[in-house]
């Protein structure tokens, strides 16, 4: 089985020659060849909580329902799972290495059913389980209370693009390892929740992580300074036992080495979801920038996926992979 992950302008894409757009008819071929592969068993579609947020983000109901359909009909209902998800599993299989205990708890499938998969409230909701019309119903009509968590989603994303602006805008010029391990220490910290509930699950104390185990944003400033001179030398390989995370770092450093990239709001959920997809399907189609960054980021050889950023050229590519 050949996983194709898409980014919400490929899912456009294909949505707009499924419903005989003029601007679609480019992509009816790869539009005729996803759905045969996906009626032979041979390719899946996965949707993310990404692709639910940009979707219930179109104001207009008509235009969700027509893009839902088309999300529907290829993913039938099949899901990657969030990136915190996956890296509570990560982190899971780290301590259980670390300490020489057990994996506290069972993995979260990287790929699972339908929208209580991929938003983190079910792991093992069966394919049995799945119905379509509600899936359908649930993509294409914004739930209650959307509007307020989609602002709170954005007003993230916004805080995110300007603290990688403010890294790039700094008047100050690092040696590049150093530059390096001060953005793996920030990856840290993004994730110093999911490290808190991973010691917990394994019952153990944070001292076995040693600076990554104390540190979080939110310390008093006195303990700050420390902390972070303990996370420098060890944040990059800590990473490195994360895939992930990994993936997503990598992501972040490469645009970081383009001194012509303007970071966005939305480049917070590309690389999430990137990251996770680079590391768990075989094809990725996104725009051209992102395919020009996974692949000088080396992430696509490491993994052996493919990046495409025209849908139009699926056909080819799933030719290569499925023969």
């Amino acid at each position: 089985m050949v996983t194709v992950y898409l980014d919400q302008a490929k899912w456009i894409d294909l949505a707009r020659a499924l419903h005989g757009r003029s601007d679609g008819e480019r992509f009816r071929d790869a539009l005729d060849v996803a759905r045969h592969s996906v009626a032979m068993g041979m390719v899946e579609f996965p949707l993310s909580t990404g692709h639910y947020i940009e979707t219930w983000r179109v104001g207009d109901l008509s235009r969700r329902r027509r893009l839902a359909k088309a999300m529907i009909e290829l993913s039938q209902g099949r899901t990657l799972a969030r990136p915190p998800d996956l890296c509570d599993t990560e982190l899971d299989a780290l301590l259980a290495r670390t300490a020489g205990g057990p994996v506290p708890r069972p993995p979260w499938p990287p790929l699972g059913w339908g929208f209580a998969h991929a938003s983190g409230l079910t792991p093992d909701f069966r394919r049995s389980q799945l119905d379509l019309d509600h899936e359908l119903r649930h993509l294409a009509q914004r739930p209650d209370g959307f509007e307020g968590h989609g602002r709170g989603h954005r007003e993230f994303g916004d805080r995110y693009r300007d603290g990688e602006r403010q890294l790039v805008a700094r008047d100050y010029q690092l040696p590049a390892d150093l530059d390096e391990a001060v953005i793996a220490s920030s990856a840290v910290l993004e994730i110093h929740e999911n490290v808190a509930g991973a010691l917990e699950r394994a019952g153990l104390p944070a001292e076995v992580l040693g600076p990554i185990g104390r540190a979080r944003p939110d310390l008093p400033r006195e303990q700050i300074h420390e902390v972070v001179n303990g996370l420098l030398p060890v944040a990059r390989a800590f990473i490195a036992e994360l895939p992930t995370r990994e993936a997503a770092l990598r992501l972040r450093l490469q645009r970081h080495k383009n001194p012509n990239a303007r970071w966005e709001s939305n480049d917070m959920v590309d690389i999430a979801y990137l990251a996770c997809a680079v590391v768990h399907c075989d094809i990725v189609a996104t725009e051209k920038q992102w395919v020009h960054e996974l692949r000088q980021s080396g992430l696509l050889e490491d993994h052996g996926t493919h990046a495409l950023n025209d849908i139009a050229t699926l056909p080819e590519v799933l030719v290569e992979l499925v023969r």
